[in-house]
């Protein structure tokens, strides 16, 4: 029910706020204006999660904030530094991050973001799960491509450090990687 609601508040601050924003009525294409861009990390979705970007656009630079639970994809084997096959990791709900991203050309961007990521770890033995929240630091690059007018699909890679934290499962104990990466396949849409 929370989720519907979220979702339901999402797409009302989309529309609400979907419009070019310039004094002179420039469409969001022209310089000085603002467009808003939503998207999705859409392999989420697949392993029963969701993933969901807004985001500001003014002139090459893009603010977005996103919130995720990544179902039941793994990214224990994104770890560089460590990765234990013992347990599984995932974001859950209450995972939220904020981005600014720029834009070199109308393609290719690099961005910095910060995430308070709440992990459910599981034991795959005993399938016993607890939760770690980290402080994640990502630098990224990114290609974006439009397909349909404002419909997108963007490819990206990131690094991210954290504080390596550890807790104990079933008298296990798992410490989470303080450097992984993300991949990301993301469809949007720029109003």
């Amino acid at each position: 029910m929370k989720r519907i609601s979220f979702f339901k508040a999402l797409v009302f601050i989309m529309l609400a706020g979907g419009w070019p924003v310039h004094a002179d009525g420039l469409t969001s294409s022209d310089p000085g204006s603002i467009a808003v861009e939503i998207e999705n990390q859409t392999p989420c979705f697949f392993f029963g999660g969701y993933q969901l970007s807004i985001g500001m656009r003014y002139g090459p630079f893009r603010f977005r904030v996103s919130t995720q639970d990544s179902g039941q994809a793994d990214f224990e084997d994104t770890g560089i530094d460590s990765r234990n096959s013992a347990f599984r990791r995932s974001y859950d709900d209450g995972s939220l991050s904020a981005s600014v991203d720029y834009f070199f050309s109308k393609y290719f961007f690099t961005y910095a973001s910060l995430g308070s990521n709440r992990w459910l770890v599981q034991n795959k033995d005993t399938l016993v799960t607890d939760h770690l929240r980290t402080l994640d630091a990502g630098l990224g690059l990114g290609f974006q491509y439009f397909i349909y007018k404002g419909f997108f699909v963007q490819l990206a890679a990131q690094g991210n450090v954290r504080e390596r934290q550890s807790l104990i499962i079933e008298g296990e104990q798992y410490t989470v990687p303080g450097f992984d990466y993300s991949p990301g396949l993301r469809l949007g849409y720029r109003f």
